[in-house]
Order: structure tokens, then sequence, then C-alpha cells
């Protein structure tokens, strides 16, 4: 059975209820993420260390611009002692008198994902993925989603916001006290606007969510992540998933029969490309099926779903 959504980006972002959005359940924008945007969107600002003079020392004045893309970010108004950050890296990668950066991991499904995070004695904080690293990266399932049976209803968080509380922790500021944090595109400085939206699919079919944005918007990047949670059966059987859009497919899960009632992660993060454009009606399709020896069909466990970042000027 096909499950249908329509989002469709006017001056405002209007959605069936049955999406799940950033900030976005049913009709009421959840507490401390309205002030974003509401009803799907983050809006995207630039931190104010991008028009300030670059003296050394100066809040922000080493942040690696010409690296970064979307990025979340806070001045904490406290003095940072950056060496404190080190807890929080996998890797440091950068250190200067008045700052670091390094690389943190949050969790989140299939794995961890890295994200580059910036600290200064300023007080400001800069959770960031790469100019090469799809914006979709940004999409936090939940610690607490049950994998088997998703019940997203509405996405309260992102893995850059979850870096910075963390960099915060790490810095002897407590997240409760933070400033509203903020989301800005240092790839593209002219977008003002960020949606995020996912679909699942827990059982065998396929669900359907239909954008579109206005030809007047300036399309940035859209991009996407992919992933399915699976199970095998017995004589190479097992479960797929694809993500098409308008009938093509964008992404086919690399799944595999791995032994008796083996359960295995995939997922992959990659941009949309030339398949959603402003001006047109576009349908995304993410699909949960059975693969392999069709002869059996292993148990009903595990799912698929999609999560969509689109990131976009409408001036």
């Amino acid at each position: 059975m096909n499950l249908k959504v329509l989002v469709v980006l006017t001056a405002l972002v209007l959605v069936a209820s049955s999406v799940a959005m950033y900030g976005h359940s049913g009709t009421e924008a959840e507490e401390g993420i309205s002030e974003d945007g509401g009803n799907g969107v983050i809006s995207l600002v630039a931190p104010s260390f991008i028009s300030t003079a670059r003296a050394a020392g100066g809040g922000g004045g080493a942040f690696p611009e010409d690296e970064a893309g979307i990025s979340a970010y806070v001045n904490t108004s406290q003095t940072i002692d950056p060496v404190k950050l080190k807890e929080i890296f996998l890797e440091v990668e950068e250190v200067g008198d008045n700052y670091i950066i390094g690389i943190t991991n949050i969790s989140d499904f299939g794995g961890d994902i890295n994200v580059t995070v910036y600290a200064d004695t300023s007080g400001w904080i800069v959770a960031y993925f790469k100019k090469d690293e799809p914006a979709a990266m940004v999409m936090q399932w939940g610690k607490d989603t049950d994998v088997n049976n998703p019940q997203i209803t509405v996405i309260t968080t992102t893995t850059l916001r979850d870096a910075v509380f963390e960099a915060a922790i790490a810095a002897d500021i407590p997240p409760a006290t933070l400033p509203d944090i903020k989301y800005y595109d240092f790839e593209f400085p002219d977008a003002n606007g960020m949606t995020l939206f996912i679909r699942t699919r827990a059982t065998e079919g396929t669900n359907i969510a239909q954008v579109e944005i206005p030809a007047t918007y300036t399309l940035y990047e859209a991009s996407y992540y992919h992933y399915i949670y699976y199970k095998c059966g017995y004589r190479d059987s097992y479960w797929d998933s694809k993500l098409e859009v308008d009938g093509t497919t964008v992404s086919d899960a690399l799944t595999s029969y791995t032994g008796k009632y083996a359960y295995n992660w995939w997922r992959a993060f990659d941009s949309y490309g030339p398949y959603i454009t402003t001006g047109t009606l576009h349908k995304i399709e993410i699909s949960y099926e059975k693969a392999g020896y069709t002869g059996y069909s292993p148990e009903d466990a595990g799912s698929a779903g999609v999560a969509t970042v689109l990131i976009y000027g409408t001036a």
C-alpha cells in the first residue's frame, strides 16, 4: 500500500499532518524549536562574526568559513577554555591561541555521525559539516526510536544541535543556559531557509512524499539520508530498500544475505542531484521489500527510511 504525504513550499511551509518535519507535529511547533521558523522551516541566519573584523582573538575570527557547509552555532557569552573540548574529540584538527577545531561523533541510526566543532575563548561554538558532506547528515533519528517500527511524529533536534550541546557540556556550560541555537550555511550564504522531513517504512511496501518548491525559490542543495535496518531469513532471503524520485532510482541499498537470522545496517548520504528541482511536483518513494530467495519470506522486522533536506533562498 502506498501512503502519501504532500509537502508544498510557499511563502511558508504547508505540510500534511502525517509527515515528520523538524520542529513540527500537526499544527503545533515543539517548545524550543518554533524560534527556528516553525512549520518545518529552519531559518538560516549568518552569525555576527561574519560581519565583524577578523581581528586576532576576535569572536569567530579563526573560523574556517571556506571549509564549512551547513552549521549550527551559538554565542554562549561566556569565556570558553578550548582545551576542555579535547575530551569530546576523536581527532583534533587545529589548535590556536584562542580556539580549537576537532571532530566529535554523534550517535545516530546505523552508526555515529562525525561532526566538526569549532570553539573559541570569546564564547562561540559552531558545529558543522564540511562542504563536501551532504546537509542531510543533520538528521537525528533519535536514540529511543524503535527501529523495527519507527513512529517519528516530530523531529526535535539535529546532529549539529547535539554536537553544540556536547561542546557546551565539555566547556562546563549547561545546555539549558544557552541562547537559541541558530543555523547557517557557509557554502551557500544567500540561502535563508532549510526544510527537513522524513518518510519511513516498517512493513513491506512503499511510502511516498510529494514536494513542490516554488519556481521563484533558488534551490541550493537537496540531499538525502537513506537507511535500512534489515533481517535475513534463511536460504539467501533478506530485505531490501530503494529510494526513488519520480520513478528513477536514486539510491539502492547494498543489502545481501549475511547469515541465518542476521540483522544488518546500511545507510547512504548524498545529493539528489538533478532529480529535485524548483517549479515541479516531485514524488519521493521509499520502499521496504523482500529480496533474495523469494520462496521464503523472512520475518517482518526492521525498517527503511529517508530524510530529505532542502536548502534554498526565497528572495
